[in-house]
């Protein structure tokens, strides 16, 4: 089994442009959604993300950080799963339940495995 990061961007602040009876069942279908995952021995961890990420860069020996938005999307949250393929994972991806209730996008990003040293 692999990992793989699937990260799950939207646009703009969708969680508060839902009425809360979509909100509620977007949360609902999402509740299910993991729970079929950790049926399944799928998910190592998913997490939403909050408001107020930054960017570090470094461009000539500056390092800056700044607000890391300044367009319309969002990284909204990630999830970590195992699958056997790529494919097994892009399918996760796809059943996720956001699809149905906000307009998003999800990566999936094979993990390299780094070796443990002896």
């Amino acid at each position: 089994m692999k990992e793989f990061l699937l990260i799950v961007r939207t646009e703009g602040e969708v969680w508060t442009m839902l009425p809360p009876d979509k909100l509620r069942q977007h949360i609902e279908h999402g509740t299910a959604y993991i729970e079929k995952l950790v049926q399944q021995g799928k998910i190592k961890s998913a997490q939403p993300l909050d408001r107020g990420s930054r960017i570090v860069t470094k461009n000539d020996g500056l390092v800056k950080d700044a607000p890391f938005n300044e367009t319309k999307e969002v990284i909204a949250g990630y999830f970590l799963v195992v699958a056997d393929s790529i494919e097994e994972a892009v399918a996760i991806a796809k059943d996720n339940p956001i699809f149905d209730d906000i307009p998003s996008t999800i990566e999936v990003h094979p993990i390299k495995p780094i070796p443990a040293s002896a």
